[in-house]
């Protein structure tokens, strides 16, 4: 208002009744307003990132042609997705699922070489990588609005062109087998699991997110927001872990929850074995022919050098890890953890029977009582 305005309000405010005041009075937004308004304001926020700050905060890997190696003849695919600049026509070829992770505060030998690790897995299966290298936000809650960043970008392609899943990994993780592919971990929707959205894993200290799978779309941007916002909701809460703690409350509540499946966590989550592989069972544990070792814990300080260690593993492809997924125990478990799902049978249950399990049976010589779940 001017001046004239502003003075005759003045002089009205002075005479009018209370009541009359309070009218005029600034209304403030309910607490459940307010927290819609942020969440709004940090999705456009964190969408304008991704548009105008695309060069700083995404690298996105070329996906390049596989050294020679008879294993993979029939993997790679008959041609290399392209960009989403490349006019769309009938013969182009979408990519289905991507991977994210972020590694930033400057060059560092380990992390760099376990996400290089990742590079002949993303070429034999046309998979993009997307590689946050500038941090967003404080501590660690960059994972959750980069990945929001990466999802906007692609809910804004026309659906043919669109990612379909998208990978989390943290930097700390090591592709050890990249004959795996990752859609053998997609819910069957001919088995009524459409509607799970999100795969995640459990160790022994709860939700551990340095490894998951979400299926792009709206339930994901919705649910990620709604990780980011904790604070704002549930400021009583104790975020033991940060965000990983934030993101576990989250999916307990049951209308995030019914589109979450557990599964077992050495599947795509394990950690490192102990030396005797052949005897390690740990539910924990990644097993020889296991897509990757996530390097998670560092008490001892030693974790470099357990990276190092694994790492020429998987550069060196040694057999007994890098094997075609027919040769590992995946389809067998897979199959059957759905199944068991369908008869509504606990995760806690399932992933027990199954993260159990010895790997360094040979298949052929695996008896019918193994492969049934009875060993």
């Amino acid at each position: 208002m001017d001046d004239t305005e502003s003075h005759t309000f003045r002089l009205w405010k002075k005479s009018a009744p209370e009541h009359q005041v309070q009218r005029v009075r600034r209304h403030n937004l309910p607490s459940t307003s307010r927290i819609i308004k942020y969440i709004l304001l940090s999705i456009l926020l964190l969408l304008t990132l991704g548009i105008y700050k695309k060069h700083a905060i995404f690298n996105k890997t070329n996906i390049s042609s596989p050294d020679a190696h008879p294993k993979h003849a029939n993997n790679t695919p008959e041609q290399p997705a392209r960009s989403s600049s490349t006019p769309s026509n009938d013969t182009t070829i979408y990519p289905k699922f991507g991977k994210c992770t972020a590694s930033f505060g400057g060059p560092s030998l380990p992390y760099d070489t376990a996400i290089a690790s990742h590079d002949l897995h993303n070429t034999l299966h046309a998979y993009p990588h997307y590689i946050l290298h500038e941090q967003m936000l404080r501590g660690l809650w960059s994972k959750h609005s980069y990945l929001l960043t990466v999802l906007g970008q692609e809910l804004s392609k026309p659906e043919p062109q669109r990612l379909k899943w998208l990978l989390w990994h943290d930097r700390d993780t090591v592709l050890m087998n990249p004959q795996i592919p990752l859609d053998i971990f997609v819910p069957p929707e001919d088995k009524g699991f459409g509607h799970i959205n999100l795969l995640v894993t459990k160790d022994r200290n709860g939700l551990n997110n340095g490894v998951f799978m979400v299926r792009v779309g709206q339930w994901a941007v919705k649910m990620l927001a709604s990780v980011l916002s904790i604070r704002e909701y549930r400021p009583d809460v104790v975020l033991k872990y940060t965000e990983q703690s934030g993101m576990e409350e989250v999916i307990k509540r049951p209308w995030w929850n019914s589109s979450v499946a557990y599964i077992p966590q050495r599947w795509f989550n394990g950690f490192p074995p102990n030396a005797d592989v052949e005897h390690d069972n740990a539910i924990s544990h990644s097993r020889p022919g296991s897509l990757l070792i996530h390097f998670a814990s560092n008490r001892d300080g030693l974790r470099p050098q357990r990276m190092a260690q694994w790492g020429e593993v998987a550069r060196k492809r040694v057999s007994e890890w890098d094997k075609p997924v027919e040769e590992t125990y995946y389809l067998e478990e897979i199959a059957e953890y759905w199944e068991r799902v369908g008869r509504n049978e606990s995760f806690d249950s399932i992933n027990r029977g199954i993260g159990r399990r010895f790997w360094h049976v040979p298949k052929v010589v695996r008896g019918a009582d193994e492969v049934s779940g009875r060993a």
